[in-house]
């Protein structure tokens, strides 16, 4: 949810060819496609992620501090139309699984500045859209912010501190951003990390049986974007791609049953996502439409469709 970006006055320094951008531009898609492809492959058909939830980080993750005072609370709010450029499931029907069903995403991030480089936040679902579960802390997060000729670097780590009645390795994210001009008017940002992912979900049957899964396993996520600024404020139209695979032991049984059935589960889904992005002194707004370009669906099973989403977020700092 972090996703405002400062004004283009805070970039000293050359500003480079735009041949060289553009050929920087198409080296990093090449290899975000040839990095998320072998990443991907497998011997099993391919499928999307099999948690459905509303991620808050890559979609426009800013490499630098985006807040003036010590501290700024941002909400997002999202929705998915049911039938949005998809049918519910690929037979054109409705979608019996719970996974997938909540049509509305709501967000809320808590940053405070520790140091003048290093800065602590708190992630909230308010909607209980990540897997079904109740209002609380999702992630907290350190995120340290490097300026370099122009160039702004960070990295970010965020532990989820819920249980969940789970045990072992808690899910863990680390991520590396950068954000660079590329003229007066134009910035590039990129973003890649690494998930270890261990969450539960359950569905609802068309049998009305309570089916209950465990996820286990890894995460990729890729991401770059343009923006043109159009004010003297650093308001800004932008463009965003983001590529996103995972790998996981999913492990099923039916509620009140012990036996138990393991699947090695691959799959992945790109994004693309636009917007503007509104900045004023105290708040920023930003609008966007974010719509499934592609994704891999097993070829056995009834799994949820990412469907189109539209949203807005709106920081006051």
């Amino acid at each position: 949810m972090n996703i405002f970006r400062k004004t283009t006055a805070r970039h000293p320094g050359a500003v480079p060819d735009c041949a060289e951008g553009r050929a920087l531009l198409l080296g990093r898609v090449l290899g975000l496609v040839v990095i998320l492809s072998g990443f991907l492959m497998a011997d099993h058909a391919a499928a999307q992620r099999p948690i459905q939830m509303f991620d808050p980080f890559y979609r426009g993750e800013s490499a630098s501090r985006t807040f003036y005072d010590s501290y700024a609370v941002t909400a997002e709010l999202s929705y998915r139309p049911r039938g949005l450029l998809q049918a519910d499931d690929a037979a054109g029907g409705a979608v019996a699984s719970g996974i997938g069903s909540d049509p509305l995403g709501l967000n809320l991030l808590f940053e405070y500045q520790l140091t003048p480089f290093l800065d602590a936040g708190a992630y909230v679902d308010a909607s209980g859209s990540a897997a079904g579960r109740t209002l609380g802390i999702n992630w907290l997060q350190l995120k340290y912010f490097r300026h370099e000729e122009g160039t702004d670097y960070a990295i970010r780590l965020a532990l989820d501190p819920s249980s969940d009645a789970r045990g072992g390795f808690p899910q863990m994210d680390l991520g590396f951003l950068y954000e660079s001009l590329l003229s007066p008017t134009v910035s590039t940002d990129f973003g890649v990390g690494v998930r270890r992912v261990h969450v539960g979900f359950q569905e609802l049957t068309n049998d009305n049986l309570l089916l209950r899964n465990r996820a286990i396993g890894w995460e990729m996520h890729m991401s770059t974007s343009y923006r043109v600024v159009f004010d003297p404020a650093g308001s800004n139209m932008f463009i965003h791609g983001l590529l996103q695979g995972g790998r996981y032991d999913l492990v099923e049984w039916v509620a009140g049953q012990s036996e138990r059935t393991s699947t090695d589960y691959r799959g992945g889904v790109i994004w693309l996502r636009s917007g503007l992005d509104i900045k004023r002194p105290g708040y920023q707004f930003e609008p966007y439409l974010s719509i499934p370009v592609s994704q891999w669906a097993p070829s056995e099973g009834e799994w949820p469709r990412n469907r189109t989403r539209i949203g807005v977020r709106f920081m006051i700092r």
